[in-house]
């Protein structure tokens, strides 16, 4: 027998789980600072691991206004900055992305890298979405994950 939840426990549910996603609420701003977490590697076993590629994606969700990055880094897995991934400040029109690749054989930030995303706008713009897609790259099957940027900084209006 199949027991269907009540609306009342679907309720408190919602409200007591934490949402992977609060960040996405419509929330406009002039700049921001997002954390994304990074791997390049990840452990299977306690001496084997699997190497992965990470493409640095952001996305431009406003429909209206456009944005500009100002700051793409790359940090390892100790906080070290790795390399700086924006030769001058880039414009996202409207609805417009960016990806940044680490390939597969770059193992320099280890298990806990991340990439530190920096934006701002002359108006009011949605905040936009920052993540990284880890990939095994081998054409068979390994493991794919994506990992959503949460911001650190942001600069109201």
């Amino acid at each position: 027998m199949l027991l269907k939840p009540s609306g009342l426990f679907l309720l408190v549910c919602a409200l007591l789980a934490p949402s992977a996603f609060a960040q996405d609420a419509i929330q406009k701003g002039l700049g921001e600072t997002i954390y994304v977490p990074a791997y390049s590697r990840i452990f299977s076993h306690p001496n084997r691991s699997d190497l992965l590629a990470a493409t640095l994606a952001v996305h431009n969700v406003d429909p209206e206004a456009p944005l500009t990055l100002t700051q793409v880094d790359y940090h390892d897995e100790n906080g070290t900055l790795l390399r700086s991934l924006l030769e001058s400040p880039l414009e996202l029109a409207p609805l417009q992305s960016k990806t940044v690749l680490i390939p597969i054989n770059d193992t320099t930030g280890g298990v806990g890298a991340n990439f530190i995303v920096v934006w701002t706008a002359n108006a009011p713009v949605l905040s936009p979405i920052a993540e990284a897609i880890m990939t095994s790259g081998s054409g068979g099957p390994g493991p794919s994950f994506v990992s959503r940027g949460r911001v650190i900084k942001r600069q109201s209006l």
